[in-house]
C-alpha cells in the first residue's frame, strides 16, 4: 500500500495508474455489452455446458462469456498466439537473431505476434459461432448473423489484446499478469454468491468462513514466498592510479525464490485447454466420453500430469528470462567481480547455476503445491467449492506482488532522475 502512495506522488506513475485503471474498467463495460444477434439466455445455457473449460474461459474474459459479452474470448487467442511466437522465435534461426537485436528486434517479433494473435481471433470467434449456432438470433438471415457474431466477437478478442499491449507500454507492470489478476478479482463476488445459491445458508456461511481464513491463510504464504529473495554480494577489483581508484562499485543482486512470477500458471493453462476450448465450442453439452475427457478436464488424470510437467517447465523458462545464470557469471567475469566467497571462473558458474537450480525447485514446488492440492482435494465432492481457491491466491499475491516491484523500480528510477537533475543544475550554477 505503501508503494502505491508514495507511486501516485509521482506524476508519471500516476497517469500510468490512472491508464491501467481506465483499461481494467474498460475490460469491465465491454464484458457487460452483449454480442448483437446472439441470445443472451441462449449464450448463458450454452456456456454452463462447457463444464470446466468454461469455467476458465469465462475467467479469463471477465465473466463476459458467460453474459454472452463482446469480449467473451478475453485474452486467451493472444495467448496462444504468443505462446506459438516464443516457441517459434527459439526454434527458427532467423527469427531468434531478430529477437536478439535488442529494442528493434523486440519491436519486429512484437509485430509478427499482433498478426499471429489476429489469425487466432477469428479462428476461436469462427469456433465460437459453430458452437453458438443453436442460439443465434436469426428472424433476419442465418448467415447474416453469423457473420456478425463471428466480427464482433473477433474484434473483442483482438481489442483484449491491444489492452495487453497498452499496459505494457503506458501503463503498470505486465499487461497479461495486470488483466488476469484483474479479471480473477472481478470473479469472487460471484463465487460467493454461487456459495449461497446452490447451497443453504447455514452451510454457505460455513464454507464462506472458511474460505476466508483458508484464503488469508494462502495468501499470507504466498506473500512470503514471493518476498524471499537470496542476496549475492558482488565484489570488484579495484585498481588505484595515483590518488584515485577506478573499477565498478560493489553490488549487492538479490534473486526471488519466485522468480517465474504468476505465468507458468497462466501460460501451462492456456496449453492445457488448447485441445478443450475447440471441443466444448464444437460440442457443447456433448455425451461422447472422449469429449468429456476433455471439456471436463478435472476428472481427467491426464490432465493433473500435463499441467505439472508444463507448470514445471514454465517455470524454469521464465525464469531463464529473468535470471541467466551462465550469462552472469560470464559478465561478473568480465567486468573482474567475484561472488564473496566464491573463487572468479568456473566455481562462480558452478555456484551460479546450483543457486539458479535451487531456487527454481523451491519455486516449482511452491506453485504446484498451492495449484494442484486444491484441485485435487475438490474431486472430493464436499470440497469441491476449494477447486480453485490456491490457483487464485497464488494469481492475485503474485501479481499484486509484482505490481508493487515494478512501482518500487520507477519510484527509485525517478528518484535517481531528481537527483541527477539536481546535480546538473548545480554544475551549471558554478560554471556561471
Amino acid at each position: 500500500m505503501s508503494s502505491l502512495t508514495e507511486a501516485y506522488k509521482v506524476p508519471g506513475l500516476k497517469k500510468k495508474l490512472w491508464f491501467t485503471f481506465l483499461i481494467v474498467s474498460a475490460c469491465v463495460l465491454l464484458s457487460l455489452v452483449p454480442v448483437p444477434f446472439l441470445s443472451h439466455s441462449g449464450a448463458i445455457s450454452e456456456v454452463a455446458k462447457w463444464g470446466d473449460t468454461g469455467v476458465i474461459m469465462n475467467v479469463l474474459s471477465f465473466g463476459a462469456l458467460g453474459n454472452g459479452a463482446v469480449i467473451s474470448l478475453g485474452i486467451y487467442p493472444f495467448l496462444i498466439a504468443s505462446i506459438a511466437m516464443q516457441i517459434i522465435t527459439i526454434a527458427v534461426p532467423k527469427l531468434r537473431n531478430i529477437a536478439m537485436k535488442g529494442e528493434e528486434g523486440a519491436k519486429t517479433i512484437g509485430k509478427i505476434t499482433r498478426f499471429a494473435s489476429l489469425g487466432m481471433d477469428v479462428v476461436y470467434a469462427v469456433l465460437f459461432t459453430v458452437g453458438m449456432r443453436g442460439v443465434l438470433i436469426d428472424n433476419f438471415n442465418f448467415w447474416v448473423s453469423a457473420v456478425i457474431v463471428t466480427i464482433t466477437v473477433a474484434a473483442g478478442a483482438a481489442l483484449c489484446g491491444w489492452f495487453v499491449e497498452l499496459i505494457n507500454d503506458k501503463g503498470v507492470g505486465s499487461g497479461v499478469s495486470i488483466l488476469i489478476v484483474a479479471s480473477v478479482i472481478r470473479a469472487i463476488p460471484e463465487y460467493f454468491i454461487a456459495l449461497f445459491r446452490d447451497n443453504e445458508i447455514a452451510a454457505a456461511l460455513i464454507w464462506t468462513a472458511a474460505v476466508i481464513v483458508v484464503c488469508l491463510v494462502l495468501i499470507v504464504f504466498a506473500v512470503f514466498v514471493n518476498a524471499g529473495e537470496k542476496k549475492l554480494r558482488i565484489l570488484f577489483s579495484k585498481k588505484t592510479v595515483g590518488m584515485k581508484q577506478y573499477g565498478m562499485q560493489n553490488q549487492v543482486f538479490p534473486l526471488r525464490v519466485a522468480q517465474a512470477g504468476i505465468m507458468p500458471i497462466v501460460y501451462a493453462f492456456a496449453l492445457v485447454l488448447i485441445a478443450a476450448v475447440p471441443v466444448a465450442m464444437l460440442s457443447p453439452g456433448t455425451e461422447n466420453p472422449a469429449s468429456l475427457w476433455w471439456v471436463n478436464f478435472r476428472t481427467n488424470p491426464a490432465f493433473y500430469i500435463t499441467f505439472a510437467i508444463l507448470l514445471v517447465g514454465f517455470t524454469y523458462f521464465f525464469s531463464m528470462i529473468q535470471f541467466n545464470p551462465i550469462d552472469m557469471a560470464n559478465q561478473i567475469k568480465q567486468y573482474g567481480g567475484y561472488i564473496q566467497g566464491i573463487r572468479p571462473g568456473k566455481p562462480t558458474s558452478q555456484y551460479m547455476l546450483n543457486t539458479y537450480t535451487n531456487m527454481n525447485i523451491a519455486d516449482s514446488a511452491y506453485l504446484l503445491m498451492l495449484c494442484l492440492i486444491p484441485m485435487l482435494l475438490g474431486l472430493i465432492p464436499v470440497l469441491g467449492p476449494a477447486t480453485y481457491i490456491g490457483i487464485v491466491c497464488v494469481m492475485v499475491a503474485g501479481g499484486l506482488y509484482e505490481t508493487k516491484l515494478f512501482l518500487e523500480m520507477k519510484i527509485k528510477e525517478e528518484a535517481d532522475r531528481v537527483k541527477q537533475a539536481g546535480r546538473e543544475a548545480k554544475k551549471n550554477k558554478y560554471a556561471k
